[in-house]
C-alpha cells in the first residue's frame, strides 16, 4: 500500500508540473492549479437556474459564471469526479456506501458548508492555498497552513465531543457486479477521452489533468485532510499521508522551479490571492474546522464521491451548493470589513534563487515528520544499520 501511495504522490506532482507547462505552451506563461474557484461557479449556476440574480454579487462579478465546458476551473472539478469513478469502476471497487445516519448527515452538511465557506473566504483550499501556494513560494501558504491547523485542532475536539459516537454510517451498501463495473468504467473512460478534442485546448488540458488526478486519488487514497489531522494529533497518526503530501509538494515545487530555471515564465496570480493575510487566516481556520468535521479535504471529497461514497457526495453538495454561495453573499462585506494587512506575494518575485528553499524546506519537514510519527517506519530506520552490516 505504501509503495502505491508514494508512486501516486510523485505522479500527482508530475501531472501538476506538466499541467503548468501545458498552460505555458498554450498561452506563453505557465500557471498552477486549484479547485474551489471552479466549484463555486458550479454552485452559482444552480442558483442562477433557480432564478436568483447571483451574477450581480461582487463575488460572481469577480468569478464570472461561464459555461463549465469553456472554463478550465470548472472542467477540472468535473474531471476529478469522473477520474475517481473510473478508478473505482475499473478496479471493481465502486461501492455505494457510507450511507449516513442523521448525525453523520449533519456532520457532512456542516463540514461541507465550512469547507466551502472557508475556502472561498481565503480564495483557496488545500490545493490553491496550500499545494500550489507552497509551490509558488507564496506567503499566503504559510498563513493558510498555520490557520487551518488551528481549525483542524478545534474541529477535532468538536468532532470527538459531539459526533464520534453518534455519527455512524448505516450498514447497508451496494456493490454492482464486477463485470458491470468494468464495462461502465470503460465506457466512462472512453467518453472522457472522446471529450478532449471537443473542448477548447486550455479546457481540454485541465480536463485531462483532472481525470489523471481523480484516478490517482482513487488508486492511492491520498487525502490532505488526513495529513493535517496527523500533524495535529498523534492519536490517529500513521504518518503515511503526511509523507505522501510532502512527496506531492516536493515533486511539484521541484518541477516548477526547474521549468523556471529553463526560462519558462510562470504566473502565480491565481494562487496568490490579492487579499490580506487576516482574511486568509480567518478563511483557513473555518476551512480547517470543515476538514475535521467532514473528515476529508476538497480533493479527496471529490474522488471519494466519484467512487460511490454517499457521505462524500453530501459533503461535496454542501460545499458547492451551500457553503460557497453563502460566502458569495457575504464576500463584499468581508472585503470591506477586514483590514488590508500584508497582501500576499511570492518570494519568486523577490529572489527566485532562494524562493525554492521555502517549499523544499516545508516538504522535507513533512516527510521527516511523517516518518517520526510512524512506529513501523521508525523501527525500520533504526534497524537499517544492522541490516546493512549483516549484508556486508
Amino acid at each position: 500500500m505504501s509503495k502505491k501511495v508514494y508512486i501516486s504522490s510523485i505522479l500527482i506532482g508530475v501531472v501538476s508540473t506538466l499541467l503548468g507547462y501545458g498552460v505555458y505552451a498554450l498561452t506563453g506563461k505557465g500557471s498552477l492549479w486549484g479547485i474551489t474557484g471552479g466549484e463555486s461557479k458550479l454552485g452559482g449556476h444552480l442558483y442562477r437556474l433557480l432564478g436568483l440574480p447571483v451574477e450581480q454579487t461582487a463575488y460572481y462579478q469577480q468569478f464570472k459564471l461561464v459555461n463549465p465546458f469553456n472554463d478550465p476551473a470548472q472542467a477540472i472539478v468535473i474531471a476529478i469526479l469522473a477520474g475517481g469513478a473510473i478508478s473505482s469502476l475499473l478496479s471493481g471497487r465502486f461501492l455505494v456506501r457510507h450511507i449516513p445516519n442523521k448525525w453523520l448527515a449533519l456532520q457532512a452538511v456542516l463540514g461541507g458548508f465550512l469547507l466551502g465557506y472557508g475556502s472561498r473566504l481565503a480564495l483557496g483550499c488545500n490545493i490553491g492555498n496550500f499545494l500550489s501556494a507552497w509551490t509558488a513560494a507564496g506567503i499566503n501558504a504559510i498563513t493558510f497552513t498555520a490557520a487551518l491547523l488551528v481549525g483542524v485542532f478545534i474541529g477535532l475536539k468538536a468532532t470527538e465531543r459531539f459526533f464520534i459516537y453518534r455519527a455512524l454510517p448505516k450498514k447497508r451498501s451496494f456493490l454492482p457486479p464486477p463485470k458491470l463495473q468494468r464495462v461502465a468504467g470503460l465506457v466512462l473512460a472512453a467518453l472522457t477521452v472522446i471529450a478532449i478534442p471537443l473542448l477548447p485546448p486550455i479546457v481540454a488540458l485541465f480536463w485531462a489533468a483532472g481525470i489523471a488526478f481523480g484516478v490517482l486519488g482513487g488508486v492511492s487514497g491520498i487525502c490532505f485532510g488526513t495529513c493535517y489531522r496527523d500533524l495535529i494529533s498523534r492519536t490517529y497518526a500513521s504518518g503515511l499521508m503526511v509523507r505522501a503530501v510532502g512527496l506531492v509538494l516536493l515533486t511539484f515545487a521541484t518541477g516548477v522551479m526547474l521549468l523556471q530555471q529553463l526560462g519558462i515564465p510562470f504566473s502565480f496570480n491565481n494562487v496568490i490571492p490579492p487579499i490580506s493575510q487576516l482574511q486568509i487566516a480567518l478563511g483557513g481556520i473555518i476551512f480547517g474546522l470543515g476538514i475535521s468535521l467532514a473528515g476529508s479535504c476538497i480533493f479527496s471529497t471529490e474522488w471519494r464521491a466519484g467512487g460511490g461514497s454517499i457521505y462524500s457526495m453530501i459533503v461535496l453538495a454542501s460545499t458547492i451548493f451551500l457553503g460557497m454561495p453563502a460566502l458569495a453573499l457575504h464576500y463584499e462585506w468581508w472585503l470591506a470589513s477586514i483590514p488590508k494587512v500584508l497582501p500576499s506575494f511570492s518570494l519568486y518575485a523577490i529572489n527566485p534563487s532562494l524562493a525554492y528553499l521555502l517549499p523544499l524546506t516545508f516538504a522535507s519537514a513533512l516527510i521527516a515528520y511523517g516518518f517520526l510519527v510512524d512506529a513501523s517506519a521508525r523501527q525500520t530506520i533504526t534497524k537499517l544499520p544492522l541490516i546493512l552490516r549483516a549484508k556486508q
